[in-house]
């Protein structure tokens, strides 16, 4: 299965695609859609047996936005998803509506990994 990188460029985040890199919009934007430039995922008290994770003493882990998106790589249809929605046109926010759609992906991404018991 093709995976494609990432990169960030001048404060803006960029996928790579079949035709060249895409923007995705800019990491001060991202860090406002999905609630800062840290992100927690908590687990319940059963996955936190698992001998690989590593919580804190709350079972939560926290991350840096910007570092796990710079070593994220996704699949064909992520990318062609993401890419398929406008950069240019804008939620009744002002963010981009590729970048929102983006945050949002991401953000159920990461919050499916901390609830194990609904997959």
């Amino acid at each position: 299965m093709e995976r494609y990188e990432t990169r960030f460029e001048d404060g803006t985040y960029a996928i790579e695609a079949d035709d060249g890199w895409f923007d995705v919009g800019e990491i001060d934007d991202i860090h406002d859609l999905v609630g800062g430039e840290t992100y927690t995922i908590e687990y319940d008290d059963r996955a936190r047996t698992a001998a690989w994770l590593r919580t804190d003493a709350d079972g939560r882990i926290t991350f840096d936005v910007r570092e796990t998106l710079a070593s994220m790589t996704f699949e064909r249809s992520f990318v062609e998803n993401v890419k398929g929605t406008p950069l240019g046109e804008t939620d009744e926010d002002g963010y981009p509506l590729r970048t929102v759609l983006f945050a949002d992906l991401m953000t159920e991404i990461w919050d499916s990994k901390g609830n194990l018991d609904e997959e």
